[in-house]
């Protein structure tokens, strides 16, 4: 089986192809200067000429407060833009998992958020991947994946750990947010679901994978110190409001991820043993 990855040069995107190239599988990367996912016949035309078996469709605008303050180019990228991937790939029959998001909830839950759950955006971002989702199950083909993901982070990007581990050696000091509790996850684990699905030809539709338990920020803060050698570097608590970002985001974004088991797909690991491999590849 061939794959095809748009967003390639992003974090998911290398990791995906990564993994691929571990498993012995064929995979190839969209060109970032040849195909803009909103540019449909660029979408059409290269899809057309790799005509993989599937495509995994990583390429979004994930800046949440850039979305926040255009929603019409977020609406462009993520909403239409997948709309193009999705047509394509049923053009020539491939299969399709696309990439989505814990935004598409409001966080106003108190348990871990369902694949049936009934979605509410509260940010221009969370909408746009919303459209995205809708327009990939519109299709109504059996080889069509939704995989919502939360926190996500990996080596060789910028993220969250690489921004926490900046700042405690630069010595400035540390205050992170402790009201939003979520699931942190690693590019390589979520590329390694991602291509199961396809493999194990699992039924289309809403996937939910994140690597198993749940933090907030803060914690999430202090446990990269701690496993990177510097526990002793204080990190202050502040609220959401103190923040002040334009965007909302979702207090609670737990994702149930049970329907990974159900169709025989591995769970994924603990985000704290995801963390361990993050910072062994990105500290030595």
């Amino acid at each position: 089986m061939n794959y095809a990855v748009t967003g390639a040069h992003g974090q998911l995107g290398r990791a995906v192809l990564e993994v691929a190239a571990g498993r012995g599988l064929a995979a190839t990367g969209a060109p970032r200067e040849a195909v803009r996912v909103e540019d449909a016949q660029a979408v059409e035309a290269w899809v057309g000429s790799v005509r993989p078996a599937a495509v995994i469709h990583c390429a979004a605008w994930t800046d949440v407060d850039g979305c926040e303050g255009d929603p019409e180019r977020a609406a462009e990228v993520n909403g239409a833009g997948t709309e193009n991937v999705a047509r394509a790939c049923a053009e020539i029959g491939a299969a399709l998992v696309y990439v989505s998001t814990d935004f598409v909830f409001d966080g106003a839950s108190e348990a871990p958020y369902r694949v049936d759950d009934e979605p509410a955006p509260c940010s221009a971002y969370g909408q746009s991947k919303l459209a995205g989702e809708r327009a990939v199950l519109a299709a109504g083909r059996d080889d069509f994946y939704v995989v919502r993901t939360s926190w996500v982070y990996g080596p060789g990007g910028r993220n969250f750990p690489a921004a926490i581990l900046a700042r405690a050696r630069s010595g400035e000091p540390l205050s992170v947010v402790d009201d939003q509790v979520g699931s942190p996850t690693m590019t390589m684990d979520l590329a390694v679901t991602l291509l199961s699905l396809v493999e194990a030809r699992a039924p289309g539709g809403v996937y939910h994978a994140s690597n198993e338990g749940a933090c907030s920020w803060h914690r999430f803060a202090e446990e990269i110190l701690e496993h990177a050698g510097m526990g002793s570097v204080p990190v202050a608590t502040m609220s959401s409001a103190d923040l002040g970002r334009p965007a909302k985001r979702p207090a609670y974004s737990v994702l149930d991820c049970s329907r990974l088991s159900e169709v025989g797909c591995d769970r994924m690991p603990h985000y704290v043993d995801g963390l361990k491999r993050y910072l062994a590849e990105e500290l030595t």
